[in-house]
């Protein structure tokens, strides 16, 4: 039924509980996975020329933008929760609104299905820059399904 899934992930715990429904849904369907990192601009403007200071074991010193380093952190969080679930994933970057990079991978894709959470890095994000699950749902030319937050208990 699905056999390619994209699914966004921007470092929140709904993101990752996304993740996590594209991931059971490519064990029971043999689906391809593909996760999308979004960077919005204005975020990559004002982070692209920070650098930190990285410390390697063999005691060299090197310099990384800090977009660079939050990027390999969500890569490596991404590849071990996939890893546990048993399922290969494409990991993609893009700078940009997550909804346009996320509709414009769907369309040049063979992409059957997006999966999203419905919240994410938070309500200030969302006042301003509009609800990135919305934004999907209304414009993906596929279905999409948007996972629930856990309900506190």
């Amino acid at each position: 039924m699905f056999s390619h899934i994209l699914t966004g992930v921007d470092g929140s715990k709904e993101s990752f509980r996304a993740l996590n429904y594209a991931l059971s849904l490519a064990k029971v369907y043999n689906s391809k996975v593909d996760v999308m990192y979004s960077i919005p601009p204005r975020v990559y403007a004002e982070l692209a020329d920070r650098e930190v200071r990285i410390e390697e074991p063999s005691g060299d010193v090197k310099f990384i933008s800090m977009l660079q380093q939050e990027e390999n952190h969500i890569r490596d969080l991404i590849q071990g929760v996939a890893g546990e679930a048993g399922v290969e994933i494409g990991f993609h970057t893009r700078v940009g609104d997550p909804v346009d990079s996320m509709v414009e991978y769907v369309t040049g894709s063979k992409v059957d299905l997006i999966v999203v959470g419905s919240t994410g890095k938070g309500m200030a994000d969302r006042l301003i820059l509009g609800s990135v699950s919305t934004g999907i749902v209304h414009k993906s030319p596929v279905p999409v399904l948007v996972t629930k937050p856990e309900e506190e208990k």
